[in-house]
């Protein structure tokens, strides 16, 4: 009596699947964005910041499969749910967080249970993150300690951190303009930005977008600051005096200096 043998299910990669086949077998990038929508140029700027893994190279070859189609599925049902970039990097477990103390990774905690809106806005912005395991985590240091410091002048931790998500939500469209004018005059006045003769390859070209990126961060960032520093102290003062009904006075000595 013939009798069917069952063989065991096979794990075949893209290499092999190439190898037997003749043919590479795979998405090319070109293939990838129409599937997912999504331009060449993101899903490359994705792979620049790890939040896309890199291709299997099959000889000149770059060919991505179903994992990378996933990836990108959820790294575009994040943005629509409002997270930027840096949340969705924290999010998916490639930023690293900071090594917060206990008492703070306990605050963020406690902070998430009872006001989950104030959390998902920090977590909209970057600012904190969570593991696959539901803790929550430190992303972004510097703003939420510059809030939470606001405790030495008797404000709490809750109006803190919502003044820190206001003050965010409110900077986030005057930060598109300012990157889309600051980016659009250096490419004006620094025409060489922009030839295609100065590179050599699409990873070239990666590289100089992140430095480009990184410098127009570092300008506005400065930038914002000076402008900040260079109005507070008259307008705070004159805001105390005003709402204490008394006069405050800053020592001509007093000098305010964040670097």
């Amino acid at each position: 009596m013939f009798r069917h043998r069952v063989l065991p299910e096979a794990t075949v990669t893209i290499d092999e699947l190439a190898t037997t086949s003749g043919a590479p077998v795979g998405y090319s990038v070109e293939e990838l964005a129409r599937k997912v929508g999504m331009s060449p140029r993101n899903i490359r700027a994705h792979q620049a910041r790890r939040l896309l893994p890199p291709p299997v190279r099959r000889g000149r070859a770059a060919l991505y499969d179903d994992s990378h189609v996933r990836r990108l599925d959820a790294i575009l049902a994040l943005q629509r749910q409002g997270f930027n970039l840096v949340s969705i990097e924290a999010m998916l477990g490639v930023r690293a967080s900071d090594d917060a103390p206990d008492g703070l990774t306990a605050m963020l905690q406690r902070l998430t249970a009872d006001r989950p809106a104030l959390a998902h806005a920090l977590t909209r912005h970057g600012v904190i993150g969570r593991t696959t395991d539901g803790t929550v985590r430190t992303v972004r240091p510097r703003p939420l300690r510059a809030a939470l410091d606001l405790h030495r002048v008797r404000v709490g931790t809750v109006p803190a951190l919502q003044t820190l998500s206001e003050v965010l939500d409110s900077l986030r469209p005057v930060a598109d303009e300012l990157v889309a004018a600051v980016t659009a005059r250096l490419l004006t006045l620094a025409p060489e930005l922009v030839r295609s003769d100065a590179r050599s390859s699409w990873a070239d070209l990666d590289r100089e977008t992140l430095l480009l990126t990184q410098g127009v961060v570092n300008v506005l960032t400065e930038a914002f600051r000076l402008a900040v520093e260079n109005q507070s102290e008259a307008h705070i003062a004159e805001l105390l005096e005003n709402h204490l009904d008394a006069d405050v006075c800053l020592e001509d000595s007093t000098v305010i200096d964040n670097g």
